[in-house]
This record gives C-alpha cells, sequence and structure tokens, in this order.
C-alpha cells in the first residue's frame, strides 16, 4: 500500500508469508501531514500485538524533532501491544540527531540491509 501525504510517500508492506511484521518505508519529509499518517498508521497495527514494525528512514530528507518525536511516539505505543518498532537505514543527520537529544539506545536502530553481491564471473583456467 501507498500513501502520499503531503511532502512523505509512505509505501507498507505486510509479510507476505502469513507473518505479522511490516515494513514501512518513508521517502520525502515527515512533515505535519506525513506525521499523522504515519500516527494512523501504526493506530492500524495495534491490534497485531507481537509484530515488528521496520520503520526505513533511508528516504527521508531530512529528519528534525517533530519527526523525531512521530518516530519515539509510535515505539511507545507498539510497546503497550508487546509490539517492537525498528529504525531502519538511518542517515549520519538521523543518528548526530538521535544522539544529541540522548535518545541513543531508546530507539532500536539498525543498518540498512546489505545490497546483494553481484555475481563475480567463474573464472575457468585453473592455477
Amino acid at each position: 500500500m501507498r500513501v502520499d501525504a503531503g511532502a512523505l510517500r509512505m509505501t507498507v508492506h505486510r509479510d507476505t508469508r502469513g507473518g505479522e511484521d511490516v515494513l514501512i518505508e518513508l521517502v520525502g519529509e515527515l512533515d505535519g501531514p506525513g506525521r499523522r499518517c504515519l500516527r494512523d498508521q501504526v493506530g492500524d497495527l495495534l491490534g497485531r500485538g507481537g509484530c515488528t514494525v521496520t520503520v526505513d528512514v533511508g528516504g527521508l530528507r531530512r529528519v528534525d524533532i517533530p519527526a523525531l518525536a512521530a518516530l519515539l511516539r509510535a515505539d511507545l505505543l507498539l510497546r503497550r501491544v508487546h509490539a517492537m518498532l525498528e529504525i531502519r537505514a538511518p542517515t549520519p543527520a538521523f543518528l548526530e540527531l538521535v544522539a544529541a537529544t540522548g535518545l541513543t539506545g531508546r530507539l532500536r536502530v539498525v543498518p540498512a540491509l546489505p545490497a546483494l553481491p553481484a555475481e563475480s564471473p567463474i573464472s575457468s583456467a585453473s592455477p
């Protein structure tokens, strides 16, 4: 599902294997309409208890205090129903903001998934 809200494009991927986990990709800016859209989406997930909601922030142009607060609120809401929020693909600026606000360790932040390596040609020459 893809939603455009303000300067934000949000794409929600649900686990197709029948699991409860969800990936939310954010692209653009997490402005006022985007923050409300994220809040609504997380609200829709609250009945899933025990799932992991991964928010990929690698596509955000910038993250400010209100955007960080929206992610913290999402984390609090999900913890109440024994679910977990995971922030994926943070930019250096995002990590700097988290550190500057004293929130290091409060949010679960993971690096971007590594790109698949290109297939290397198999050499036919023997040593």
